[in-house]
């Protein structure tokens, strides 16, 4: 197998499945039981997290359907490293593959017939509430759609794109969307409207985790996600036509559910458990009406557990690379970027520069949210702080920050609608105040503390038995 592919095994959710089975499977495990999908699989997964574990979970028995739900697969970056063929490698190697997959797209095929095509469901034959779609959290308004990629195509360019988006089930051949004003999704939605015509949407269900990188990839409007999907991949994505709507979905997915947004309908949707970690607020928000649902014959769901790893670790380690190449353009010396746990893998970024002149430390905190609208502080430090560390970098604004010079803030700017310290949560409220701190040492900077060469003393010859880091014996 190539170190930087998934060959010999197919590039789709069942290739990968299978090269994990056989090559690493302790990251799978099996769930033969039968579990409810209201709240038994997300607890199940809850109480996994809590004990310290992130396996794929295949839940092959889930009451109410006949679908295998394939769980839990974004929640390890072990997993996530390996979709792009990298046995070893840190998350700073694995941002640079992404980034640099990232620059060479690759073109999709179009092929006659498709996997996810063999089985074909129209009119009366639509039933959504036949897949084991789950209930996650207490407060949540029904069961969601949380793993689907939603393909939409930009009526003024032609290009496609891919966001996932939350689907509240309303009724069997009725779906709800959150589509965010901060979403590409929102912009391209209302271009439909302006046009007075239904929006095509496809929902594709079940992929590869490398397709997944790709598509979730942070991008212009103006880039292919499919095409960045590919890269990821490194190979074409073979796309078949829609039955029943004017888009084009990978044949190679497991489940596409065909939908149109109509212009006028909107629907109560929500509350529903968001990344945050808190409910986002009930909205009248568009629907979407299902013109067909087509599938593999056996085919695997596949879901998000959002507010956890599932859902917080692929997105952090994506934005990363967008956020350092956005800075770089006002920082040149920019050393890395981390999007960090403790912010939710959204709010928060840290950003290490080899600063040369003062002010460049703002100018990095300023690029950064403009690269990112989610982000709320943007923290720099020298290139010598660890970022990978939250009390390196604590330490860092503890000794070096001077806080009526080197803090600014940005009231009322482009944030989440799901941020729940936005100027008005209840309400949906988008604006929010950013911070930027400059965390770096300045011109006047005292001296600090140094021992020569301690690097360089091998201590296992003065204390016999010395094992390393964690390692002491005496």
């Amino acid at each position: 197998m190539s170190r930087r592919t998934n060959q010999p095994y197919t590039p789709d959710l069942r290739g990968y499945l299978e090269m994990l089975e056989n090559e690493h499977p302790e990251h799978i495990v099996r769930i033969t039981a039968e579990v409810d999908p209201k709240f038994g699989v997300s607890g199940i997964i809850h109480r996994l997290e809590q004990d310290g574990h992130s396996p794929v979970v295949i839940f092959e028995n889930v009451k109410g359907s006949k679908v295998p739900l394939v769980a839990n697969m974004h929640a390890n970056f072990e997993r996530l490293r390996l979709a792009l063929g990298m046995e070893q490698g840190s998350v700073r190697d694995f941002v640079k593959e992404c980034a640099a997959r990232q620059a060479h797209p690759v073109e999709p095929v179009h092929v006659e017939t498709a996997p996810v095509q063999e089985v074909v469901q129209l009119g009366d034959a639509i039933d959504v509430e036949a897949l084991p779609i789950c209930t996650y959290h207490e407060k949540d308004a029904g069961k969601y759609i949380t793993a689907g990629l939603a393909v939409m195509r930009d009526p003024d360019t032609g290009i496609n794109n891919i966001g996932i988006y939350r689907h509240m089930v309303h009724e069997k051949n009725l779906l709800g969307v959150q589509l965010s004003e901060t979403a590409d999704g929102n912009v391209i939605w209302k271009k439909y409207v302006k046009r007075g015509e239904a929006c095509p949407i496809a929902i594709v269900i079940g992929h590869h985790p490398a397709f997944f990188i790709g598509s979730l990839a942070f991008s212009p409007l103006d880039s292919d996600e499919i095409e960045i999907a590919g890269a990821m991949l490194q190979r074409p994505v073979p796309l078949v036509r829609c039955k029943t709507i004017p888009l084009d979905v990978p044949a190679d997915a497991e489940i596409v559910i065909e939908c149109e947004i109509p212009m006028d309908t909107r629907r109560l949707e929500a509350p529903f458990g968001e990344y945050p970690g808190t409910y986002g607020p009930q909205r009248m928000n568009p629907v979407l009406e299902i013109k067909a649902i087509t599938h593999r014959r056996n085919p695997l769901y596949q879901n998000a557990f959002v507010a956890h790893s599932d859902n917080l670790l692929l997105s952090g380690v994506i934005r990363a690379s967008f956020i350092e190449d956005t800075v770089k353009i006002a920082c040149p010396t920019v050393r890395a970027v981390a999007v960090p746990r403790s912010g939710r893998y959204r709010f928060m970024c840290y950003i290490a520069i080899e600063s040369m002149i003062e002010g460049e430390g703002k100018a990095a905190a300023m690029a950064a949210f403009v690269a990112d609208p989610f982000l709320k502080y943007a923290i720099v430090v020298d290139h010598d702080v660890d970022i990978t560390s939250d009390s390196a970098v604590l330490e860092a604004i503890a000794c070096r920050v001077r806080a009526d010079r080197d803090i600014f803030m940005v009231p009322y700017a482009k944030g989440s609608p799901l941020d729940p310290a936005s100027y008005d949560p209840a309400g949906g409220s988008h604006l929010v105040t950013k911070m930027g701190i400059d965390a770096t040492r300045k011109k006047n900077y005292p001296d600090e503390v140094l021992v020569p060469d301690a690097d360089k003393i091998d201590l296992a010859a003065f204390i016999p038995g010395y094992g390393g880091p964690g390692r002491l014996r005496t």
